[in-house]
């Protein structure tokens, strides 16, 4: 269980550095599936790992000064009581409700980059996402707010739904959009935490043995999301999480 756990955060940990998120939502259905978790304990054993691939890829992109610091401020006024409420709410859904619910918002986030990859594709990649002139604080706070409780019911950091919410909804650059998500993830994920490890959904152990391949693979993952362009990030994130959420979401529906 050890190596498996190992061998899943050095895959975790480089996948999620490259496109910018925490790392549960995929930790959760590779611990499922190959390692054979419970529900429960697949869902939150990822939250202390993916805080550290945050961290990691944090530090990549800030000094690439590519945080938007006003999204980040009301983003943690909504997420933060969004994601606190989502993790204490978490424990009222079955296991296979939460695996499945997991599954189909990766699908969703997938097809939503995916759109967006194709339609950049005929501009400039400094023409693509072009942020409009201002954007309301109320909105800003909303928007996190709806993203930090989905997240929180579903153990994840938020930045599987923050960064579309960022480029959708905002009009960010996919780059932007991941530094300033990772600055965000980086204190909603600890609240989240801390429920789920009281609810007992968190095996430290096997947290600890994906950290010790996380801590390489999060900053392989994030010098090479820098070089690469936007456009192609948004591409491979969406193809990525397609096959994946769909393989997932079969596997999970014959669970009893």
């Amino acid at each position: 269980m050890i190596i498996g756990a190992i061998i899943i955060g050095c895959v975790t940990g480089f996948v999620s550095a490259f496109f910018g998120i925490g790392g549960s939502s995929i930790d959760t259905p590779l611990l499922r599936i190959f390692l054979h978790f419970p529900p429960y304990l697949a869902l939150g054993t990822p939250l202390p790992t993916a805080f550290l691939t945050v961290v990691i890829a944090l530090i990549t992109y800030w000094k690439s000064y590519l945080v938007n610091f006003r999204v980040w401020k009301y983003s943690l006024i909504g997420g933060l009581p969004g994601i606190i409420a989502g993790s204490f709410f978490s424990q009222f859904f079955s296991g296979k409700t939460l695996m499945l619910l997991t599954a189909v918002i990766l699908f969703v986030a997938a097809g939503d980059f995916l759109i967006k990859s194709f339609r950049d594709k005929r501009k400039n990649d400094s023409q693509a996402d072009s942020r409009p002139k201002s954007i309301s604080s109320g909105y800003i706070v909303g928007v996190s707010a709806l993203a930090a409780l989905i997240s929180g019911v579903l153990a994840n950091g938020a930045g599987l739904f923050l960064i579309p919410a960022y480029v959708m909804f905002f009009g960010m650059k996919i780059k932007e959009a991941i530094a300033t998500s990772l600055l965000t993830v980086a204190i909603l994920i600890l609240p989240a935490c801390l429920i789920h490890y009281q609810l007992g959904h968190i095996d430290l152990y096997a947290s600890a043995a994906m950290g010790i391949g996380v801590i390489p693979m999060a900053y392989v993952g994030a010098k090479m999301d820098m070089r690469a362009k936007s456009s192609t990030i948004q591409m491979l994130f969406g193809l990525m999480l397609i096959v994946f959420a769909t393989y997932f979401f079969m596997t999970q529906i014959q669970v009893r």
